[in-house]
């Protein structure tokens, strides 16, 4: 896991190297294509008077959607990549953001927001390390989690040379309502991406 997310880390700062402070450097194709997921992340919640822990937060976008809902919360952003959070916090001064492993790093929160930190093929177990991230995330989260993939159904196609995994969507909701029953799925926004919102029994 360590090589993955080194590896994970040099070629998200080759991107920042490459394109600055865009959406680009964060492999999101643009800035629309960012905030139509922040908004759909965000759509499902309450964030009012709520502890929030962002997790690969890149540099703290999601904040811009919380404050649309409310202005009484307190937000957290977690990401691998230093230059990152550095940007994070010229950005949202007010807010607190840590450089690290999210799945070390992570805490209990009210509401906990994942976006794009899913997508990477990781080689073998590609359900299985979605599965552990998944219940790692709801064993931490007090009221909800919400976190987008790639993927939809019937299950896109995976090429090769993809650094993307697509997967199966119906598998991904169907492991999340082995965890409760009150599951949210949001599929209607964007082709080859879905959202996910699980709210605890």
């Amino acid at each position: 896991m360590r090589k993955l997310l080194q590896r994970r880390k040099e070629a998200y700062q080759r991107s920042f190297q490459k394109h600055g402070t865009v959406a680009r450097a964060l492999k999101w194709q643009t800035q629309k294509a960012a905030n139509i997921r922040y908004q759909n992340l965000t759509a499902e919640i309450d964030f009012n008077g709520k502890s929030v822990i962002d997790l690969g937060c890149g540099f703290g976008d999601a904040i811009p959607f919380i404050e649309k809902k409310s202005k009484n919360f307190t937000y957290l952003g977690v990401d691998l990549v230093p230059e990152f959070i550095q940007e994070a916090r010229r950005r949202y001064p007010k807010h607190s953001f840590l450089v690290g492993p999210w799945q070390e790093l992570i805490r209990k929160s009210d509401i906990i927001l994942l976006s794009g930190a899913l997508n990477s093929k990781v080689g073998k177990g590609e359900y299985s390390y979605r599965r552990k991230a998944i219940s790692l995330m709801y064993q931490h989260a007090n009221e909800a989690l919400a976190f987008n993939m790639a993927g939809g159904f019937p299950q896109p196609k995976n090429k090769s040379k993809n650094k993307v995994y697509y997967v199966d969507s119906l598998k991904i909701l169907k492991f999340c309502y082995s965890l409760t029953g009150k599951v949210i799925l949001r599929h209607h926004y964007r082709k080859k991406d879905f959202t996910i919102v699980v709210f605890r029994s």
